[in-house]
């Protein structure tokens, strides 16, 4: 039994169908990848941290403009403005409203999680005061143009681009995909300043920082978007003009969840032995980590549980033969200590029974 042909996915006259058919392919792979992320993590840390719930919530805006983009899609979007209806016409205005909001609150969203993983894997305050500010920037930033694009034509009906005293809307993407542009090298720089200052071999350094390079995708996708952008200023066919605009947006807003979810899959994880995950509860503990910048919970330890100078005396041999071992990747050391709380005041005090330290190392075999 033959079977009807379904004609051509895209014709000169319609490039409806292949923007829904990316629009679907992009938000599956995007899914996919935050499904990956979180696996991963859980499966090593047993736990997830802010910017996996950052992630998750860029991802659900991101759905939600995928979903718009293809209604708008089924309304006009790749189609000539002349053969749509005025009802069509107007839910595609108010659908390309509603994805332009969306696509926004995603990207901020997207690269307060970035920024947060990278809080992660540092304890430099230098470094932590920087991708503080720059957090504080992105969420400025992103509110404002929120704000600008939520009443780009007024107040009342300001999804329709006719009838109402509107913005350069041009203008406003173009300045805004600037910025994008100028806060995702930001997103690349970043990780290159932090990651030169891990002490771990050369070629561990070359993958985390790749990891987080990836994002020079997501700057070719911004690029391509203002060129569009600005090819489709003065046209009279925005629903035909504009949908390569439609799909860079999509494929933007995509790539950038996408690669901030490569950073925490396997390689990049064990990459750094794993301390992503646990170096934010070092920290908070007074301990270093395997980043090289020291570990004072010893110090702290010992003057904490000595009184006098002998008891001091006593721990610093231990402290400063540790150091060497806290050089070396997989290994961790804790030393406690264990008082006869029965201590006599007699000579029998001075036993070494009384006063027991345990040493113990554990090695990790990869």
């Amino acid at each position: 039994m033959p079977y009807p042909n379904p004609g051509p996915i895209d014709t000169p006259s319609n490039h409806g169908p292949i923007v829904s058919v990316i629009t679907w392919f992009l938000m599956a792979a995007t899914i996919l990848a935050v499904v990956a992320r979180v696996l991963t993590k859980f499966a090593i840390s047993r736990r997830l941290t802010s910017d996996d719930y950052m992630i998750f919530a860029a991802l659900a805006l991101s759905i939600g403009q995928g979903i718009a983009i293809s209604l708008q899609t089924s309304n006009g979007a790749g189609r000539h403005q002349d053969a749509l209806s005025a009802s069509q016409l107007d839910k595609y205005y108010k659908c390309d409203y509603t994805s332009n909001l969306l696509f926004i609150m995603n990207l901020c969203f997207t690269k307060l999680s970035v920024l947060q993983m990278l809080k992660t894997i540092t304890p430099v305050k230098e470094h932590i005061r920087m991708l503080t500010g720059v957090g504080a920037f992105v969420l400025v930033w992103s509110f404002a143009s929120e704000l600008v694009s939520a009443f780009q034509c007024g107040v009342t009906e300001t999804w329709k681009p006719f009838g109402n005293k509107c913005i350069d809307r041009t203008s406003f993407w173009t300045s805004y995909g600037v910025l994008n542009l100028v806060t995702e090298a930001a997103l690349v720089v970043l990780p290159l300043v932090i990651v030169w200052k891990i002490q771990t071999k050369t070629m561990k350094k070359a993958i985390i920082f790749l990891c987080f390079a990836s994002r020079i995708m997501v700057l070719a996708g911004i690029i391509v978007q203002l060129i569009y952008v600005n090819r489709a200023r003065d046209t009279s066919d925005e629903t035909f003009d504009t949908w390569p605009t439609v799909l860079s947006a999509e494929t933007v807003q995509s790539l950038s969840i996408i690669t901030a979810c490569i950073p925490c899959l396997k390689p990049f994880l064990e990459s750094l032995e794993s301390g992503m995950l646990r170096s934010d509860d070092l920290r908070r503990r007074g301990m270093g980590g395997i980043y090289g910048y020291g570990s004072h919970h010893l110090s702290e330890l010992s003057s904490s549980k000595s009184n006098n100078k002998n008891e001091k005396s006593r721990f610093s041999p231990i402290s400063s033969h540790n150091r060497y071992f806290e050089t070396l990747p997989n290994v961790s050391t804790v030393v406690s200590v264990n008082r006869n709380e029965d201590r006599e005041r007699d000579s029998d005090s001075q036993k070494s029974s009384s006063r027991i330290i345990k040493y113990t190392r554990t090695w990790a075999v990869e």
